[in-house]
């Protein structure tokens, strides 16, 4: 994190939770399955340190990751909106923000295996919105949570709020049906945090003591890459899928993964899509 924004950042970040509690589009109706496709050695990170690592957006692919649309550049040129960032300036106010992906879907993806597969080993977690949600437990910050919108770059606006850009894509990406959570530095759950000082008779000339050195960690990044987020993973995780292309042995290794770390092996089980079983 580049210090010189961080006021910047902080000013976005009070703009965007204001976005966020009042905007329709935030708002998950039901509670869908979801899915996260990820390695053998980021499935041990994540059992082993019982955290969720969310990754800075500088470390995505898509090179429009967070950006302005072409529309809102031409309607910011023509009516010279005084909110206008360049793009440099967006990307190191960013950096105080870190996000977790996940794929929508009732059923298993293929197309999900080999789009975030390096090779034939992985696994994919199997959980649903508000088990996600829950089995979060890091005090350290207010999760933000957002079915991804896909645009027209050219036809339609993203958002000037600099921190909201960064829950629109284009349309070419509409086939991950994205869950975004993101997390920023300086926003805390501070509803939620009374609740638990009051549960935990903690005396309330205490609070905001407690509040400001949460608030204080939520800078705190794991490393230049993101930030790690504390869970539960019992509560996280439903059934881990081991991938359709791994053999019997990564099978029972992931069970073992499992098993030292506090989850039920028979959670894990190995996908079937590529199983003929008609005749």
């Amino acid at each position: 994190m580049d210090k010189k924004y961080k006021n910047k950042a902080y000013i976005h970040a009070m703009e965007f939770e204001s976005i966020y509690n009042y905007s329709s589009q935030y708002k998950i109706e039901g509670n869908p399955t979801v899915w996260k496709f990820m390695d053998i050695n980021k499935f041990r990170f994540l059992v082993e340190n019982k955290a969720l690592f969310f990754a800075k957006p500088s470390a995505f692919i898509d090179p429009l990751e967070g950006s302005y649309s072409n529309w809102d550049i031409k309607n910011f040129e023509e009516e010279k909106f005084p909110e206008v960032t360049s793009r440099a300036e967006m990307k190191k106010i960013q950096e105080y923000s870190a996000i977790s992906c996940w794929h929508m879907n009732e059923y298993e993806s293929a197309g999900m295996w080999d789009l975030y597969l390096n090779s034939e080993d992985g696994v994919a977690i199997k959980t649903n919105y508000k088990g996600l949600l829950n089995s979060i437990k890091d005090l350290r910050y207010k999760i933000f949570a957002g079915r991804l919108q896909y645009i027209n770059f050219h036809k339609e606006m993203t958002s000037v709020n600099i921190f909201d850009t960064l829950f629109y894509k284009r349309k070419s990406f509409s086939h991950e049906n994205e869950l975004r959570l993101m997390v920023v530095a300086s926003r805390i759950d501070e509803w939620l945090l009374e609740s638990i000082f009051e549960k935990e008779d903690v005396p309330t000339e205490e609070w905001q003591e407690r509040m400001d050195k949460l608030e204080e960690q939520s800078y705190e990044f794991f490393n230049e890459k993101g930030t790690v987020v504390s869970c539960e993973i019992d509560q996280l995780i439903q059934n881990v899928y081991v991938s359709p292309r791994s053999s019997l042995a990564v099978v029972d290794k992931v069970k073992l993964m499992a098993l030292e770390n506090g989850l039920s092996p028979e959670k894990v089980i190995q996908s079937d899509l590529y199983t003929d079983f008609i005749y």
